[in-house]
């Protein structure tokens, strides 16, 4: 990945509830959040993960930032934020970072790098940043966030833990 990245709001609400944000900036670089994420991310103050996502922008390990102006016709299927990030990426030249399947083939078919949670996750192993890749996943689904159990065998499998 690049020298920044754009976040959509479900990694960063899946980091925020196993309070892993820090990962982010470590693997990714800066990690830019357009406000329509940021919005979403921290609608309600009383949702998991919102306390964790709010005390990563105070400490800088995100950096919100204005919506860019669409420069593309609406893209329907997603949602505000989704919008937001695939085009500030998209002007900016960066990557994004994106766990929402149509977001996901969306932003590739314009040509952006995405990279999605598992990535991350795969990522900070390779890097020494956490000892195993599986702990990581039983937390995140242990707080409502769901892999399909053929990409937990193929993640595993990258991770070189089975």
């Amino acid at each position: 990945m690049g020298k920044s990245v754009v976040a959509d709001a479900g990694p960063l609400i899946a980091f925020g509830r196993i309070e892993k944000l820090e990962l982010l900036p470590q693997v990714l670089g800066e990690v830019l959040v357009p406000h329509a994420v940021a919005a979403e991310c921290l609608a309600d103050p009383d949702k998991p993960g919102a306390r964790a996502i709010r005390e990563a922008f105070r400490a800088r390990q995100l950096v919100e930032t204005p919506d860019p102006v669409p420069v593309l016709p609406t893209l329907p299927v997603l949602g505000a934020g989704e919008s937001a990030a695939i085009r500030l990426a998209l002007r900016l030249s960066a990557s994004v970072l994106m766990d929402e399947k149509a977001g996901r083939r969306i932003a590739t078919n314009l040509g952006l790098s995405v990279i999605g949670s598992a990535g991350v996750l795969l990522a900070a192993k390779k890097r020494g940043l956490i000892e195993s890749v599986q702990p990581m996943l039983e937390a995140l689904a242990g707080n409502g966030y769901h892999f399909s159990a053929a990409l937990v065998r193929a993640i595993l499998s990258r991770a070189g833990e089975r």
